[in-house]
Parts: C-alpha cells; structure tokens; sequence
C-alpha cells in the first residue's frame, strides 16, 4: 500500500509539472494587502479566481470571488511562455477594524462588487506572473475601496 501511493504521488507531480492543459492554480497576490489566491481554470477562455487575505496588512480581512474571461493572448516570447490579458467581475466581503465615536474598537462588514483586470505571462513552466487590477465598490458602507490600492503583483503555481 504505501508503494501505491508513493506511485499516486510521484505520477501526480510528474503529470502536472509537463502538463500544458492546467486546470488548478494557486498562489499569492501582494499589493495593499496579501492574498492567497485559487483559480479554476475551465476552458483556455474562463476561470474562476477566489481570493482571501488581509486587506492594508492590518485587522481587515477580506475574501472575494471573480468569473474571469482571457480576451486576448499573444506569443511575443514564444521561449519563455505566452502572454495575456483577462477581465472579470465578481463580488466581496470582508470586515474592517474601527473605532467608535466612544473611542471603542469595532469591527464592520463589507459587501460589495469588484472588476478585475489582469495582464500577465503564462510561462513554459508551471508558473503564472501577473500585475492586476481589482477596484471594489462596498455597498454597506458606501465605500470605495481597494479603488487605486487595488492593483497587485500575482504569482500561482499552476497544477
């Protein structure tokens, strides 16, 4: 049994790192924030991206999901990986830390809607490297959030 499933696991790492049709990737996002980031991938058109971390590095804590279409890809560096650029929409929430008028620490509830923007490189490797762009509009609190905080560096392992 333990043969089989170092087998399991040897074929599974093997098949993903010279697979070129992925299907999983995760990662981290870093900008006014960290995020550990998870897409799925359904066709070479679309995929979802969920996204959940802290929001400014502070006590904020925010997740978000988005529906992603790939609009345009180009082979500027055909050695090295293809190109692209992505946008989608999708919504938020999060929570935010905050003082009261009576100076007491409070904690809010965001909800609202996000855009996202990305243009990156696929390369030949399992690796994606991506700049993004992802303003938020909350609705409970009339905020505009992430408006120009919202661009971030992404990298995922795709698998």
């Amino acid at each position: 049994m333990k043969k089989f499933l170092l087998l399991a696991v040897v074929a599974f790492f093997a098949t993903s790192a010279f697979a070129q049709d992925y299907k999983n990737s995760i990662g981290l996002r870093v900008g006014y924030g960290a995020e550990v980031q998870y897409e799925r991938h359904f066709s070479s058109d679309n995929y979802l991206e969920v996204n959940g971390g802290l929001y400014g590095f502070g006590n904020s804590f925010h997740a978000n999901a988005s529906y992603n279409w790939n609009l345009c890809e180009w082979d500027w560096t055909p050695s090295a990986g293809k190109w692209f650029l992505s946008a989608g929409v999708g919504g938020a929430v999060g929570t935010w830390g905050y003082k009261n008028a009576e100076g007491a620490d409070r904690l809010g509830l965001q909800v609202g809607v996000l855009g996202d923007v990305a243009f990156g490189i696929r390369f030949n490797k399992p690796v994606t490297l991506s700049v993004d762009y992802r303003p938020t509009i909350y609705f409970l609190h009339d905020a505009w959030a992430h408006g120009f905080y919202g661009v971030g560096i992404t990298c995922t392992y795709n698998f």
